[in-house]
């Protein structure tokens, strides 16, 4: 499900508190540092990879991992 951005809100994905994903977000521009990005906790801005094989994306460290329930 894709969420609903408004105008100057950059799309990041959302990670539960193991790092799995659990969905997208929204990140604002932040007013006080033009450039810099507002990112809510837990969010990454790299995109997870698809899902295959009963396997759910984990953010590990740096990068995405497929791993096994």
């Amino acid at each position: 499900m894709t969420i609903q951005l408004h105008e100057g809100q950059r799309l990041v994905y959302q990670t539960d508190g193991q790092g799995f994903y659990v969905g997208e977000a929204a990140a604002d521009p932040d007013p006080q540092n033009p450039g810099n990005w507002l990112v809510p906790a837990g969010c990454v801005d790299m995109k997870p990879p698809i899902i295959t094989g009963g396997k759910r994306p984990q953010w590990c460290v740096y990068k995405w991992k497929l791993i096994n329930p």
